[in-house]
């Protein structure tokens, strides 16, 4: 017992991801039109907070991994809202199935992953200024897509991940060591040198 209790203790930032992770296809299917856009909104800005404060990084595999399939199944279920809520399902070709830029920044940051695996081996997560700052462009992206809006983002998400991918994965080769937060690849332009 007390060592389930220390690896709850340890992992818990997991856990609140993949409890998070388990709601949203949840309230897909309850369907609660009315207040679906609201609740599902608070819940990605609830975890979006959650993720942006330095403490809260993932580090370990279990976090990294929980992170990643945490913002995968809010991908997943935002693809499939819009779908049920146009019926884009009624119609073979009605439409691509991807009709956001979604699946181009999908298809980046599942670049990075890959490259990340190789290179280190374990599932890591590695945060810069630059990747929380795309992090909350995807975040209004999402949200105006959940909300019908005219105007999404789609555009600042789709090149901030291009610029944000391009960025993780210079660092990712010129670290040896596997880091989970480096603010940027430029920061050995202002570091102060130990005497």
């Amino acid at each position: 017992m007390a060592t389930v209790t220390s690896h709850i203790s340890l992992n818990w930032r997991a856990y609140i991801r993949f409890f998070f992770a388990a709601i949203f296809p949840t309230l897909l299917l309850l369907r609660f039109w009315g207040i679906y856009d609201l609740i599902f909104s608070s819940l990605i800005l609830f975890m979006l907070i959650f993720d942006l404060f330095k403490r809260n990084y993932p580090k370990n595999q279990l976090e990294a991994f929980s992170y990643y399939l945490f913002w995968m199944v809010v991908f997943l279920t935002i693809i499939t809202d819009m779908k049920l809520r146009y019926n884009y399902f009624d119609y073979e070709s009605s439409s691509p199935f991807f009709y956001y830029p979604i699946k181009e920044i999908f298809i980046v940051k599942s670049i990075v992953f890959i490259v990340s695996l190789i290179r280190y081996k374990s599932i890591v997560v590695t945060t810069t200024i630059l990747s929380k700052l795309w992090l909350v462009v995807m975040f209004l992206h999402f949200v105006l897509l959940l909300l019908s809006s005219t105007y999404s983002y789609q555009i600042e998400s789709y090149n901030l991940a291009i610029i944000s991918a391009v960025e993780t994965i210079l660092i990712i080769f010129t670290e040896k060591e596997l880091l989970i937060y480096k603010s940027s690849i430029f920061d050995f332009l202002w570091k102060k040198k130990i005497k």
